[in-house]
């Protein structure tokens, strides 16, 4: 039989609650009972005994007050006797009845009731037997002397007192015993309470010396091995052989958790693993560009450090119909296997789109199972590659199918782990992935080559174009300007206006083989520029002595804000002339007959503002993010038919950023544009121009010109 320190828990907290259920019900009962008695005391006390006794001294006073009166009427010296009297009897019998009704209460026993009852009721008889003999001494009923009559009645009067007297005595010795009782019964739950205080700690200590045995000592034990594990040492085990049943099969389960997390350790040891041959792969497939030699280096790569035999790797062509390229690795003691016959390589496409229409993966733990042997496909696999296990994955991005993963062994047969196909699956994904990056980087480089190669034509066709037109239109323009001189006779007015007409298409032509030219030239050589330091107002000047004819043959008011004369700009100043050319050949052209277009020019900060703006026909909205694009012209324009290339502002923009400088525009439709140019300034112009111009002179603006313009150049 075993000791009860090797008894369960449950076990001995039942033990011991028996011990506290025997002790503890015998001692509270004998305080209840104490209590109960010690209530009921107080109760006698407290409701019959006290109140009777002051009923019962009430009772005898008022009767000596009677006794007084009736001896002084007997003298002569009372007066209203027959009240008074009246009202004692009254008094008394309240008295009795107060006295009677304490006596009958429930709280003493039913004896002790009826005795103090019938003394009570001996009282009352004894005090109307005094009353009656007062009553008929007074009427006159009673036939005897005065001596008689006070001797009758002193006799009454000391029965009642000697009734009252009984009464009293025991109900005083009743009261004493009951207090007596009600004060001893603290001292009776005092002993109580040490009792129940000493077996309490004699429980206690037992009840220590049971748990100090079966279950702190071995929890200390169990937790120095905790710590033991804690500090590495791994194989720390429990004593299962001590302690309380529940100890000791916590002892028990502890050293199957030690056991188990030692296998979980080992295999998280091997995830972690996994996890980091998946990173290796993941960076090294990104490092390298060769397809070839991406599918070597994960195929050796997975082989050894998935402890494989074989590793074979099946890619497929655009048409996922064939397999294009194969990859193996293999240990250095295995020869390499030769190609898998034709019906076997046909079905490599099919087990691709299977396994990714399934979203599976083919493991088979051993190829020479009866059961697996039995499938033709397995069996063939088998005697083409000499393979015992394996663990196939598909390669595929999307819908797109790339091959097939295999990893093998040849010798045993293993059982892949569940991280392990991870592994595999991941390494396969980020394959797909870089084999997809590099067939579109290849043909990304291709498109490039080919665009280039396009665009190189493109240039020089341009170039070669622009060449071969300006030749004969230089004989042409030759040619007509010897007809107009009259070199080959005169013309007539009719003659004449058609030669007019051929002589403005030629410009007309030659202003756009220059432009083709200056576009092809920046394209291909970049804007060669000769800079130098340049007066803005030398160059403004010139541009405006070439813009004035045409603004006065269109009607259009050409207004130039005075130039500080100080601002210097470091361009090339032919190319400047150009740019402003063309931005104010534009304001002119496209504003109606009556119009307003100006030149301003101001410093702000440390550049250099050229706004050139007008009141004509605007951009449209939807037209102005394709403004500077090359050939594009704006959808207005191109209805009212206004003449142009659509190269001016490409070459425009050009230019100015050659020089580091910026283009913007403003422009309402029907309300006109503005152009800014923005150049770095090269001098800062003096306060006083740069107050009358920068600040002080505003140029009209392109919502309809409604400020008064400065005096016209």
């Amino acid at each position: 039989m075993s000791r009860p320190a090797q008894w369960s828990v449950a076990a001995q907290l039942r033990l011991l609650v028996v011990t506290m259920l025997c002790i503890v019900p015998v001692v509270a009962g004998a305080a209840l009972l104490t209590v109960h008695d010690n209530s009921r005391d107080t109760a006698r006390g407290s409701q019959a005994l006290s109140p009777a006794l002051d009923a019962t001294a009430a009772v005898r006073q008022e009767m000596a007050d009677a006794n007084a009166r009736w001896s002084r009427e007997l003298v002569g010296s009372a007066t209203g006797a027959d009240s008074q009297m009246q009202a004692s009897l009254t008094s008394i019998q309240v008295l009795v009845d107060r006295q009677q009704a304490a006596l009958g209460r429930d709280v003493l026993p039913k004896a002790e009731r009826t005795r103090y009852l019938q003394l009570s009721r001996e009282q009352e008889a004894a005090a109307r037997a005094w009353f009656d003999v007062v009553d008929r001494s007074r009427s006159g009923a009673e036939r005897r002397t005065r001596a008689e009559v006070v001797a009758a009645a002193d006799q009454r009067f000391d029965a009642f007192r000697a009734a009252s007297t009984s009464l009293e005595s025991q109900l005083v010795a009743e009261r004493l015993k009951t207090r007596e009782r009600v004060a001893g019964a603290f001292d009776r739950l005092l002993v109580l309470m040490a009792a129940l205080t000493l077996l309490s700690t004699v429980g206690a200590y037992l009840m220590w010396r049971t748990i100090e045995g079966s279950l702190s000592r071995p929890i200390v034990l169990l937790r120095g091995v905790v710590g033991r594990q804690r500090a590495g040492d791994g194989l720390a085990r429990a004593d299962s052989r001590s302690g309380a049943a529940e100890i000791r099969a916590l002892a028990e389960d502890f050293n199957d958790l030690t056991t188990t997390n030692r296998a979980l350790m080992e295999e998280q040891a091997q995830v972690l693993h996994m996890h980091e041959l998946v990173l290796q792969v993941a960076q090294m497939v990104r490092s390298v560009d060769d397809i070839e030699e991406v599918l070597q280096l994960v195929c050796s790569h997975l082989g050894t450090a998935m402890s494989a035999d074989r590793v074979l790797l099946y890619t497929l062509g655009d048409g996922e119909e064939a397999v294009e390229e194969r990859v193996q690795w293999h240990r250095e003691d295995l020869p390499p296997l030769p190609p898998l016959p034709p019906s076997l390589a046909r079905s490599v496409p099919d087990v691709n789109r299977e396994l990714r229409r399934e979203g599976s993966v083919f493991v088979i733990r051993d190829l020479l199972d009866p059961e697996v042997a039995r499938d033709e496909r397995a069996a063939a696999f088998h005697r083409a590659t000499g393979a015992r296990s394996m663990v196939m994955v598909p390669v595929g991005v999307g819908e797109r199918g790339l091959g097939v993963l295999a990893l093998m062994t040849v010798d045993i047969y293993r059982r892949w782990r569940r991280f392990e196909i991870q592994a595999v699956q991941q390494c396969a994904g980020y394959l797909a992935q870089t084999i997809t990056q590099l067939r579109l980087n290849e043909m990304q480089l291709e498109q490039v080559r080919r665009l280039t190669e396009l665009d190189r034509q493109k240039t020089d066709f341009m170039a070669t174009v622009s060449h071969e037109l300006r030749t004969p239109l230089t004989s042409i323009s030759g040619y007509l300007e010897l007809l107009e001189d009259g070199d080959y006779g005169g013309l007539e007015d009719a003659q004449g206006s058609a030669l007019r007409v051929i002589g403005r298409n030629a410009t007309r032509l030659r202003g756009l083989i220059e432009d083709l030219l200056v576009l092809n030239k920046i394209e291909a050589t970049g804007l060669e520029s000769d800079p130098e330091d340049v007066l803005v107002s030398d160059v403004v000047r010139g541009v405006t002595e070439m813009l004035q004819p045409v603004a006065a043959r269109g009607s259009v008011q050409l207004v130039i804000h005075a130039v500080d004369p100080c601002l210097k700009v470091h361009v090339d100043r032919i190319q400047l002339e150009r740019a402003l050319i063309n931005l104010g050949s534009n304001a002119v052209k496209f504003t109606p007959a009556g119009g307003v277009a100006s030149i301003t020019t101001r410093a702000v900060g440390r550049t250099v503002e050229i706004v050139v703006a007008d009141t004509g026909i605007g951009i449209p909205a939807k037209d102005q993010a394709k403004l500077f694009d090359r050939f594009f012209r704006a959808s207005n324009a191109n209805a009212q038919a206004i003449p142009g290339t659509g190269l001016g502002l490409a070459i425009v923009r050009a230019i100015v950023e050659g020089h580091a400088g910026t283009l913007t525009f403003v422009s309402v439709e029907g309300e006109g544009t503005t152009m800014t140019i923005s150049l770095p300034l090269l001098t800062a112009p003096s306060s006083t121009s740069r107050t009358a111009n920068g600040s002080g002179t505003r140029s009209p603006r392109s919502a309809g010109g409604n400020e008064q313009p400065a005096p016209t150049v």
